[in-house]
């Protein structure tokens, strides 16, 4: 390979929410909120009402807070306090719909007036399964209550437009992930590398690794040139719970940030597996500099 010609560089952005996010903080579009049920109609998952419940926040783990229905009454998504501290087990004291974090949903929301509603009745790899484009934020797929029937999340009316990730101790993690990978929060902080793999446990979050896992981070595997150096097929290390970008730069140097621009590829879901390969071109063979980006989905 020609000297000239590096893609060596990876790096991983992070992006930290500075302010925990309520259970009553809705994260639906007022104009794209609503399901639909043939026998209880519209199901509002951002009611207009100014007093909290006022809606339903879609989190990077679960859901929480109450949809409602004009004939079906308050549906409750869960109270945003798992006993673990970041899934529902579902027990009758400890419910609601989780999320895997790469879009699909499970888990039971509850009415009063209906009973269960049931978002995990398919397989993974179900079409008609509850979900979460986390590119677009829009649902689609089929939750099941025994009493109502098929409540449909694909009206294209239903838009999250975040992803709740609190982070009360403020050090770059969200506070799901921590207990989940750790247990607590206080075993991991802003400086800490668990695995001892050269990447901060923060920015393992960041990209969606496992930080008890030194053979998980992001990082390119391969990188291969046309003969004219004005393409590339990079293949780089993906997860399924994060969006993706890559950059170009001309010189490295010590230049501030901002010199990095996007390819003509922009903001893109990874393929299926653990790794994703992309073709980049460009139009002349001067020195490029590439790095893979991982971004958190449906960051405000």
């Amino acid at each position: 390979m020609n000297t000239k010609y590096s893609s060596n560089i990876l790096t991983v952005l992070v992006f930290i929410s500075l302010s925990p996010q309520l259970v009553a903080d809705a994260t639906f579009l007022n104009t794209d909120k609503s399901a639909w049920s043939a026998n209880t109609g519209w199901i509002s998952f951002r009611h207009d009402q100014p007093a909290s419940p006022e809606g339903v926040v879609f989190g990077e783990s679960f859901l929480s807070g109450y949809a409602y229905s004009a004939n079906a009454g308050w549906i409750n998504f869960g109270d945003g306090t798992p006993s673990n501290g970041h899934t529902y087990a579902n027990t009758l004291s400890d419910y609601g719909v989780n999320h895997d974090g790469a879009g699909k949903l499970s888990g039971f929301a509850w009415s009063a007036n209906t009973g269960w509603i049931n978002f995990g009745w398919a397989g993974s790899s179900d079409p008609n399964r509850p979900r979460v484009n986390l590119l677009s934020g829009v649902f689609s797929g089929f939750a099941w209550s025994a009493n109502t029937g098929w409540i449909n999340l694909g009206t294209g009316q239903l838009t999250t437009a975040s992803m709740a990730c609190p982070d009360t101790d403020f050090d770059g993690m969200a506070d799901h992930w921590e207990r989940s990978s750790f247990g607590d929060l206080s075993t991991a902080n802003a400086i800490t590398d668990t695995d001892a793999d050269g990447v901060l446990d923060k920015n393992e979050y960041a990209a969606g690794t496992n930080p008890n896992n030194a053979a998980s981070y992001l990082k390119i595997i391969s990188q291969i040139y046309s003969t004219d150096y004005t393409q590339l097929t990079l293949e780089f290390t993906t997860t399924p719970s994060r969006l993706y970008r890559i950059e170009y730069a001309d010189d490295l140097g010590l230049a501030p940030v901002g010199t990095w621009t996007d390819s003509s590829l922009g903001t893109f879901t990874p393929d299926a597996g653990n790794t994703t390969t992309k073709l980049i071109s460009f139009p002349t063979d001067a020195k490029k500099f590439f790095r893979a980006v991982a971004i958190r989905p449906l960051t405000p």
